[in-house]
């Protein structure tokens, strides 16, 4: 199973630097012009799929809708609730500036912060039962920044962590088999050739 996680397109708390997490929050204007570029993008460049899955918030779905309209493709879309960005909990609607030196620091739990632990877990899980519905499929996942830095710290743990940066409509790309994830690439823009 070939993977192509994309975050969503910009949200007005995106580009106020605001923890948005599970609040359903829409794409701006600019969000909006990233997934058409990105959608573009894959077109241009041949991308073909077989599926499409997003989390369930609007972010993630109206940036899959988008990229299929671009593409000239209508597959199907599953929603996965499993997919959705980390739960911040008491975080949520906070300064991302104030709020991500505190919960980067190792091993830090919260009631009702979901921490490190449990997301990778649920990424895992999530992704095994992807696989096991769709083990030949290419994918696009259309998700939230902490899930696919989950999917990257899961494929290789040295190189990446929650700290890496990835840009609103950028994409990654993994192989699974079942047992090993592997990154084939990292945070591809439109922009780039």
């Amino acid at each position: 199973m070939r993977i192509f996680a994309i975050r969503h397109g910009q949200t007005d708390r995106n580009l106020n630097r605001i923890v948005q997490g599970w609040s359903d929050q829409p794409l701006n204007a600019n969000g909006i012009t990233q997934a058409i570029q990105i959608g573009q993008h894959l077109k241009n460049h041949g991308y073909r799929f077989d599926r499409i899955v997003s989390s369930p918030l609007s972010r993630t779905m109206r940036s899959a809708e988008i990229i299929q309209q671009e593409m000239g493709t209508n597959l199907p879309m599953d929603i996965i609730p499993e997919f959705i960005e980390r739960d911040f909990g008491v975080f949520e609607g906070t300064s991302v500036d104030e709020t991500m030196p505190i919960i980067y620091q190792k091993g830090f739990k919260q009631a009702g912060y979901e921490h490190d632990e449990a997301l990778l877990q649920r990424i895992d899980q999530a992704l095994k039962s992807l696989y096991l519905q769709y083990p030949n499929d290419d994918i696009l996942l259309s998700c939230h920044s902490h899930v696919t830095k989950s999917l990257l710290i899961l494929s290789d743990p040295q190189n990446y962590n929650f700290q890496t940066w990835l840009n609103n409509a950028s994409m990654c790309i993994f192989d699974y088999d079942g047992k090993t994830l592997v990154t084939l690439a990292y945070n591809i823009e439109a922009t780039q050739k």
